[in-house]
C-alpha cells in the first residue's frame, strides 16, 4: 500500500499557523505552558473520548508544501531507471529484515527523479508484499522552511502513518492533552522536531507490529550538512533498536557524496556509474526531431561528456536544439557541444557573463527570500526599486518594464535567468532548475557579477559615513601604523577588490581616492586578518539582502498600503501581493545585511524617522497579516523599539545621538509595557543592551506579565547580557506574573552557566512559582542532570511539592529522565510520594513507558500495586498504554494481573480496548481472566468485538470456557 501523504482540502482549507508562542514547559502526560497550568489535571481521564477527532491531529501535521518537490519532479525518461532494481546492492538490500541504502551522487545526476520512479514502481517488486506501506519524503532545499527541515520531514511522515491502524494512537493522545491544557495549536503551541521524532519512533513500532515499511527520502544533503548528519544516526539507531521478529523495514535515502556519512552496515550505489544507458536513451529521445546525420553523432557526443551529469546533459540538449532551429549544421553542433565546460558551476558562470544588472535582481531574490516568491510577488519585487522616486504602486507599473500577464512574466523569468530558474507548475512558484544553481550563485557565482550603479553609490555613501561623517578612522595614521601582515592584506585587498569596479569617488580634501583604495582600508581595518576572499563572499550577500530589505521597506511606503483601510488577510493579499512577504521579512534581511558588515544607518531614512507613521503601517498590517506570530510588533511599538529588538546597532546609535532634538526616550514602553533593553535582552543584543544601559536605560522595567530584562535574558541563556545586568545591579529575585524567578527559568531551559552567575548573586534556590514548583522541580522535569546536581550541591529540598502535589523525583519519572531519577533517589527522595490524584513515580513512568526508569523505581522498592484516585496500577496504565517492557517488567514484579479499577475493568480490559495485541497475550500468559466483567457488564471479549480487533478476538476466544 502506497501511503499517501497528499492533503485533503478539507484538511489544507483548516490548516494551522505553525508559528506557536514558544513558552512551553513539559507536564507528565502532556505539555502546559506558563498562561495556563492544570498539572495533573485531566491528563488521563480513562475514557474513550480523548481518542474523538483525530483529523484534528491529522491537521496539525499536514502542510501544503507536503508533496510539492515530489510532484516537481519530471518523469523519468521511457526506458530509464529500470537499472536500479537489477542492481546488486538494491537487490540485496531489499531481501534483508531491517536496513539502509545511500544512493549517492554528483549534483544533477538524477538522484532525484531515480528515487521518484523506484517510490512509484516499489508495489512491482516481486518481494515488496501487497500488505506492505510506503512513505516518502523529498527534501527541497529551495522551497519552504517545512521542506527543508527535520519538522517538516517528521510532520509529513506521521500524516502519512495515519491509515494504518492504532500507528498514531500516541500522537493523537499527547494532541488531545495539549489542546486540553494549553489551547489551540498554531496560536498556543506547535509540534518539535524531537518530540514528533520520538512517536515516529513509537509509530514506526506499532506500525511494524502488522506490515513492513518503505521509506524513501530524497535530497538528504539539501536539509543542511548537520541535520543530514543528525538523521542519518537517527534512522541508523532506529534499525539497530527494532526487534528482529518485526516485519521488514527498509530506508532509501538519496545524498550527493557530501557530507560524508558515517553509515556501517549499510549498502551503497553511486548513480553517475550507473547511469550513462539512461543519459543515452534521455538524449536520444530530445534529439528525436534531427536528421540521421546529426543523430548518429550528436547524442554520443553529448552522453560521453556528461559524464553522468543528467542537467550537464539537458541543458546542453536545449542549446543543440536552438541550434537546429537556426539551421546549424554537424560542425557548428559539435563545436557547441565541446565548448561547453564540462563542469555545472563552469556552464553557469559561462551563463552568467550574459547576465545584466535586472538579472543581478532576480538571482539575489531568488537567492536569498526566507521562502521561495511567487510569480506574482516576484513581479512587483523586481518593480519596486529600493531608491525609485514612486510614490505609488500606479507609478512603480508605469515606469516599470511590467509584463503584460502571468506568461509574460514566466517569459521574463526565463529570459533574466538564462533558463536557470523555473516557475512550479502546481504552485507557481520561481526557483532555480536545481539546486546546484543556488549553491552555485550564493557561494560564488554573484560575487562575479557587475555591480550595478545603486551598489556603488551605497558603497560610496557607507564610506562617506565612515570617513567623513563619523571620523571614525584616519586614512593616514591607519595606513602609517599598519602591522607588515595588515599591509599584505591591503595591497592584497587593493587588487581583490580592484576587479569589481573602477569607479573614482572625490569626497575627502584633496586628491581623488578611487573607491578600490577605500574598500581596501575599510576592509583592513574592520577585518584586520581576515581573509579577503571571505570579505567579498560576505559582503555580496550582505549587499544582496540590503536590495532586498530595502525594496521590501520601499513597497511599504507605497501610498495605497499607507492609506488602506482593509482589516482582512486575504484583502490585502489580494490588493497587494509582495505585502505579506515585505511586512515579515524586511528585519531578517536587514539583520543579515548588517551581520555581514553592511551598514544599516540608512534604514532610517527609508522610514522617514523621526516621524513614526511608516512604524505604525508595518506595526498595523503585520498584526492583520500574521496575527498569531510571536514575532508580530505589539501596538505602540516605535522605531527605537523595532532597532533594539532586531539588534541594529548603527541605527539604533543615530537615534541616541539624536534623542535630544527628536525626543527619543530610552523608557518609552509599548503596549505590552515593554521598553528597548527589554527587547534587546530577549533576543540577546549584547551590543544593544550595553548602549542602552550606558544610556541610563533603567535595568528594572516590568512587562505587562512581570518579566524584568533579567528574567528574559535569563530565559533565553544570554550569558553576557545576564551578566552585564547583574553588574548593573538588577534585582535577581524578580518575578513573573506566574511567579517565576530568573533563577528558575534557567533552571528550566537548562542554562547551567547562568545558574551559577544566579547563585553567586544569591539567588534563592527554593524559590516557588505560583504553582508551587521550585527551582529543582523544572529543572528535574526538563531533564538537566548537571543543575539538577548543582542545585542538590546548594541544598535544595530533594521533597518539595509543587500545588498538585509533585515533587521533582515525580516530574524526573514521567519524563523518563532515568540519570535524575538516580541522583534524587540517592539524596533520599521518597520513591511512595504521592500527587493529588494519588500517583505515584512508578505510576507516571510505567504509563508514559519509561523501561529504565520503572526498572530502578522497582528495585528501590517501589510499591507495584499503588493506585490513583480512578483505581489504576502502574501495570493497568502499561497495559492500556501499550508500553510491552513495562508490562513485562510489572508482571516479573509480581503485579495483580486481575486488579480492577473504579470502572471494573482489568489491565486485560484496558489493553483490549486499545488493540495491544502483545500485551493481551502477555497477561493471559500470566492467567488474565477473560470473563471479568467491568461496571458496564462489559468483558474484554465484547470490547475487543466493539472495537473491531480480530487478532484479539483470536486470541480471547480459545481460553473462554467450552
Amino acid at each position: 500500500m502506497n501511503m499517501d501523504s497528499s492533503v485533503p482540502e478539507d484538511l489544507l482549507r483548516d490548516s494551522y499557523n505553525h508559528s506557536g508562542s514558544g513558552d512551553m514547559f513539559s507536564a507528565p502526560g502532556g505539555n502546559a505552558t506558563k498562561n495556563v497550568y492544570n498539572g495533573p489535571t485531566n491528563v488521563y481521564h480513562g475514557t474513550e473520548d480523548r481518542f474523538v477527532l483525530p483529523q484534528d491531529c491529522w491537521k496539525s501535521l499536514a502542510f501544503p508544501e507536503m508533496d510539492s518537490r515530489s510532484h516537481d519532479i519530471e518523469d523519468a525518461a521511457e526506458g530509464t531507471c529500470k537499472w536500479l532494481s537489477e542492481n546488486k546492492a538494491y537487490k540485496d538490500w531489499a531481501a534483508s529484515n531491517q536496513a539502509l541504502l545511500w544512493i549517492k551522487g554528483k549534483p544533477g545526476s538524477g538522484k532525484s527523479t531515480l528515487l521518484r520512479y523506484t517510490r512509484n514502481h516499489a508495489m512491482e517488486a516481486p518481494n515488496i508484499g501487497e500488505e506492505a506501506s510506503i512513505l516518502s519524503f523529498f527534501f527541497h532545499g529551495r522551497g519552504s522552511e517545512l521542506q527543508k527541515t527535520r519538522l517538516g520531514l517528521f510532520r509529513s511522515l506521521l500524516y502519512q502513518l495515519r491509515e494504518i491502524p492504532n500507528a498514531l494512537s500516541d500522537v493523537v493522545d499527547a494532541f488531545r492533552q495539549r489542546c486540553e491544557t494549553v489551547g489551540k495549536i498554531g496560536e498556543k503551541w506547535s509540534w518539535h522536531p524531537g518530540e514528533l521524532r520520538n512517536f515516529f519512533k513509537s509509530s514506526i513500532l506499532k506500525a511494524l507490529k502488522t506490515r513492513p515499511l518503505w521509506l524513501f527520502i530524497d535530497a538528504l544533503d539539501e536539509c543542511g550538512e548537520e541535520n543530514a548528519r543528525r538523521l542519518v544516526r537517527e534512522f541508523a539507531s532506529l534499525l539497530k533498536w527494532l526487534p528482529t521478529e518485526l516485519k521488514d523495514f527498509h530506508i532509501c535515502f538519496t545524498c550527493r557524496h557530501y557530507p560524508i556519512l558515517d553509515l556501517d552496515d549499510s549498502f551503497e550505489i553511486c548513480v553517475e556509474n550507473e547511469n550513462s544507458p539512461d543519459i543515452s536513451t534521455f538524449v536520444q529521445s530530445q534529439l528525436s526531431p534531427l536528421n540521421e546525420q546529426l543523430l548518429s553523432t550528436i547524442p554520443d557526443l553529448i552522453t560521453e561528456r556528461a559524464n553522468g551529469v543528467f542537467l550537464w546533459a539537458w541543458l546542453v540538449v536545449k542549446r543543440v536544439l536552438d541550434l537546429d532551429l537556426d539551421g546549424a549544421g554537424l560542425k557548428q553542433m559539435k563545436d557547441a557541444i565541446m565548448s561547453v565546460p564540462p563542469d555545472l558551476d563552469d556552464l553557469y558562470h559561462e551563463l552568467l557573463r550574459k547576465m545584466g544588472s535586472d538579472s543581478v535582481k532576480l538571482i539575489q531574490w531568488i537567492c536569498f527570500t526566507t521562502r521561495p516568491l511567487s510569480l506574482d510577488e516576484l513581479r512587483w519585487a523586481l518593480l519596486v526599486d529600493p531608491d525609485c522616486p514612486c510614490r505609488s504602486l500606479d507609478e512603480c507599473q508605469r515606469a516599470g518594464d511590467d509584463p503584460a500577464d502571468k506568461d509574460g512574466m514566466k517569459r521574463r523569468v526565463q529570459t533574466l535567468s538564462r533558463g536557470l530558474a523555473e516557475v512550479t507548475s502546481d504552485t507557481e512558484v520561481v526557483q532555480f532548475i536545481h539546486q546546484s544553481v543556488k549553491d552555485f550563485f550564493v557561494e560564488k557565482g554573484l560575487s562575479t557579477l557587475n555591480w550595478p550603479n545603486w551598489v556603488v553609490q551605497y558603497i560610496y555613501q557607507s564610506t562617506k559615513d565612515i570617513f567623513v561623517d563619523k571620523g571614525s578612522l584616519i586614512l593616514s595614521d591607519k595606513v602609517r601604523t599598519c602591522r607588515p601582515t595588515t599591509m599584505i592584506g591591503l595591497a592584497t585587498a587593493l587588487l581583490y577588490l580592484g576587479y569589481f569596479t573602477r569607479y573614482p569617488i572625490s569626497f575627502l580634501p584633496g586628491p581623488v581616492f578611487p573607491l578600490p583604495i577605500v574598500l581596501a582600508v575599510i576592509s583592513a581595518y574592520w577585518l584586520n586578518g581576515v581573509p579577503v576572499e571571505n570579505f567579498r563572499g560576505n559582503f555580496t550577500v550582505g549587499t544582496a539582502h540590503y536590495r532586498l530589505s530595502r525594496t521590501c521597506m520601499r513597497y511599504l511606503a507605497m501610498n495605497e498600503i499607507a492609506q488602506s483601510n482593509m482589516r482582512d488577510e486575504n484583502s490585502l493579499k489580494s490588493a497587494f501581493p509582495l505585502l505579506r512577504y515585505a511586512t515579515t521579512s524586511w528585519v531578517a534581511h536587514a539583520k543579515q545585511s548588517e551581520l555581514r558588515g553592511v551598514s544599516q544607518d540608512d534604514l532610517l531614512r527609508y522610514f522617514d524617522w523621526p516621524a513614526e507613521a511608516l512604524v505604525q503601517v508595518w506595526v498595523r498590517v503585520y498584526n492583520i497579516i500574521s496575527r498569531y506570530s510571536d514575532d508580530r510588533p505589539p501596538e505602540g511599538t516605535k522605531m527605537i523599539h523595532v532597532v533594539s529588538r532586531y539588534g541594529l546597532l548603527g541605527p539604533l546609535q543615530v537615534i541616541l545621538q539624536s534623542a535630544y532634538q527628536v525626543g527619543a526616550d530610552v523608557e518609552l514602553k509599548d503596549s505590552y509595557s515593554r521598553t528597548p533593553l527589554s527587547w534587546a535582552a530577549e533576543e540577546g543584543h549584547e551590543a544593544v543592551v550595553k548602549l542602552l544601559l550606558d544610556k541610563g536605560a533603567d535595568v528594572e522595567p516590568k512587562g505587562s506579565h512581570g518579566q524584568t530584562p533579567l528574567w528574559r535574558a535569563a530565559e533565553k541563556g544570554h550569558e553576557a547580557i545576564v551578566k552585564l545586568l547583574l553588574e548593573k545591579g538588577a534585582d535577581v529575585e524578580s518575578k513573573g506574573s506566574h511567579g517565576q524567578t530568573p533563577l528558575s527559568w534557567a533552571a528550566e531551559k537548562g542554562h547551567e552557566v547562568i545558574v551559577k552567575l544566579l547563585f553567586d548573586k544569591g539567588a534563592d534556590v527554593e524559590s516557588k512559582d505560583d504553582h508551587g514548583q521550585t527551582p529543582l522541580s523544572w529543572a528535574a522535569a526538563e531533564g538537566h542532570e548537571a543543575i539538577v546536581k548543582l542545585l542538590l550541591d546548594k541544598g535544595a529540598d530533594v521533597e518539595s511539592k509543587d500545588d498538585h502535589g509533585w515533587t521533582p523525583l515525580s516530574w524526573a519519572a514521567a519524563e523518563g529522565h532515568e540519570a535524575i531519577v538516580k541522583l534524587l533517589l540517592d539524596k533520599g527522595a521518597d520513591v511512595e510520594s504521592k500527587g493529588s490524584h494519588g500517583w505515584t513515580p512508578l505510576s507516571w513512568a510505567a504509563a508514559e513507558g519509561h523501561e529504565a526508569v520503572v526498572k530502578l523505581l522497582l528495585d528501590k522498592g517501589a510499591d507495584v500495586e499503588s493506585k490513583g484516585s480512578h483505581g489504576q496500577t502502574p501495570l493497568s496504565w502499561a497495559a492500556e498504554k501499550g508500553h510491552e517492557a513495562v508490562v513485562k517488567l510489572l508482571l516479573d514484579k509480581g503485579a495483580d494481573v486481575k486488579s480492577k479499577d473504579r470502572d471494573g475493568q482489568t489491565p486485560l480490559c484496558r489493553a483490549t480496548k486499545k488493540g495491544n495485541e502483545a500485551i493481551v497475550k502477555l497477561l493471559l500468559d500470566k492467567g488474565a481472566d477473560v470473563e471479568s466483567k467491568d461496571a458496564d457488564g462489559r468483558t474484554p471479549l465484547s470490547r475487543a468485538v466493539e472495537k473491531g480487533h480480530e487478532a484479539i478476538v483470536k486470541l480471547l476466544q480459545p481460553n473462554l470456557p467450552s
